[in-house]
């Protein structure tokens, strides 16, 4: 009976862990909404909104914006893409994008199109977390992208800026 009733604590635990209830869309990239967001069509021909986790990309009248944009087409536009949903519901999901085995947030960042987000990539594994910064910390320091400006402005303070 105890055994029984440690499986079943167990069994709870890992069913309320965020990775328990995570899903994998899997589809063609037919939009690219901005530099971080994009729209895959699953085989079922329904579109999903999806938003690439741990990172942020300038915004729509922000320098460097249509670059990050372009990055991102570059990477994913037309092509099929998996992408690893660690919870279901909300709109657009946000999720680890992965296009022929590679990373597209990582690549991102790596380019200098995108600023790692830590407050966006708490659903990460710990691992791809410390790869985004050190890709980050790399371009920034090798002034790739948004990197070659002395002062650039991350997205988030951007927007905080515009709601003053």
């Amino acid at each position: 009976m105890r055994s029984i009733l440690t499986n079943f604590a167990f069994l709870f635990l890992l069913l309320s862990s965020p990775m328990a209830v995570a899903w994998t869309l899997q589809g063609q990239v037919v939009a690219i909404v901005n530099g971080d967001t994009i729209r895959v069509r699953d085989e079922r021909k329904v579109q999903h909104t999806v938003r690439l986790a741990g990172i942020d990309a300038p915004e729509k009248f922000q320098k460097h914006a249509q670059r990050s944009e372009d990055a991102l087409r570059e990477f994913v536009f037309q092509k099929y893409v998996t992408v690893e949903v660690p919870r279901q519901g909300g709109s657009p999901r946000l999720g680890k994008v992965v296009v022929a085995g590679r990373d597209v947030g990582l690549e991102l960042l790596a380019d200098g199109a995108a600023w790692y987000d830590p407050s966006r990539a708490q659903d990460l594994a710990a691992q791809d977390r410390q790869a985004y910064a050190a890709a980050q910390a790399d371009a920034r320091e090798r002034r790739a992208g948004l990197w070659r400006d002395s002062k650039p402005i991350p997205p988030w303070d951007y927007r905080a800026g515009r709601r003053k």
